[in-house]
């Protein structure tokens, strides 16, 4: 069994100031991270998206301009918030269809305002991981099919078409892992 030890830091934010992923000491580096919500009823963090990244900051720049452009989709901040997930847009990415581009046109300026939200509200954990992307694409795999198997309760704000998968060649490995929050439906220990 080979160990793998994961230290979630965080939580960043995309805003600007002290908390900001961009500017944090881990911006350049590889690993795993956690798109999170805080609960208003007790503090502690739901997953809402799983990833891993060649460079942290860099990969989020990129989720930025896909949130901006809404080509994600976006959910209801004040229900993220209470364990609620209300898709408000489904993404431009799910609508492959002609009619998909002027659909975004015609919500975009009464959406933006959400969407600005929707990124205030997004919370997001880092624990490095320098290895090569197939391994960390397994552990991401192996994050998310335990939040999904495991903590139906805690994948709430996890939409079932994210997409990860453990990589079936890869086996005898054990996370452990430790957040400087409390996250729900991450557990401490995860082996497959």
């Amino acid at each position: 069994m080979t160990d793998i030890t994961l230290h979630f830091q965080g939580p960043f934010t995309f805003i600007p100031g002290e908390r900001s992923l961009f500017h944090c000491s881990a911006a350049k580096s590889a690993g795993i991270y956690l798109w999170t919500h805080r609960q208003n009823a007790d503090g502690s963090h739901l997953i809402h998206y799983i990833g891993e990244t060649g460079s942290f900051a860099q990969r989020h720049r990129q989720h930025l301009i896909e949130i901006l452009g809404m080509n994600y989709g976006i959910f209801d901040p004040d229900h993220a918030k209470i364990g609620k997930s209300t898709l408000l847009w489904p993404g431009l990415w799910r609508d492959p269809s002609a009619d998909g581009p002027g659909e975004l046109l015609g919500q975009y300026e009464a959406m933006t305002p959400t969407v600005i939200r929707y990124v205030h509200a997004l919370t997001v954990f880092f624990a490095p991981l320098e290895t090569e992307t197939k391994f960390r694409k397994h552990v991401e795999g192996l994050i998310a099919w335990n939040l999904r198997t495991r903590h139906l309760e805690a994948s709430a704000l996890y939409p079932d078409d994210n997409y990860t998968s453990k990589n079936k060649a890869i086996t005898g490995v054990r996370l452990l892992i430790s957040s400087a929050e409390p996250i729900q439906g991450l557990d401490r220990e995860i082996a497959a």
